[in-house]
């Protein structure tokens, strides 16, 4: 099955449980909606780690992750020192990119903020897009063996 023909059901869901803090606050006291993308990228980062290719691997090897697009859709307000819990699953994969749905859920397991984001493979050196590299879509799809 080629990655362009994967199906979500394939990839396993990565749970990241945090707090939200003063530095997520704007002056209104609601969590700025900049802070939310920096959440769900904490948890991807979180997610990539945990799976074996954190930002050592990246600076070694000269190959990380861009966000080429985003879609963030808030849904319930998010309150001060709250546990959360993100919620990460790879939805597709194709040569150079994946789309990946991330999920934050509050305290009482409510859906606050949902966002899409598609994701390439980018090489530092070369400054470009490359294919992603059996060890990073092993880290992205929490597959054993990559698709």
């Amino acid at each position: 099955m080629s990655p362009a023909e994967t199906s979500p059901v394939d990839f396993p869901t990565h749970e990241y449980p945090t707090l939200i803090r003063e530095r997520h606050l704007d002056a209104f006291g609601h969590v700025n909606n900049a802070q939310y993308l920096v959440l769900f990228e904490e948890a991807r980062w979180e997610m990539v780690t945990s799976r074996g290719y954190g930002f050592p691997e990246v600076l070694a090897n000269g190959v990380g992750t861009v966000v080429l697009e985003s879609n963030v859709r808030y849904k319930r307000e998010l309150r001060l020192r709250e546990p959360i819990s993100i919620r990460t699953r790879v939805q597709e994969m194709r040569k150079k990119t994946i789309v990946v749905a991330q999920s934050i859920l509050n305290s009482r397991d409510e859906l606050a903020a949902e966002a899409v984001f598609t994701i390439g493979c980018f090489d530092l050196k070369q400054r470009k897009l490359i294919a992603f590299s059996p060890d990073w879509l092993r880290a992205v799809s929490g597959l054993r063996t990559p698709v």
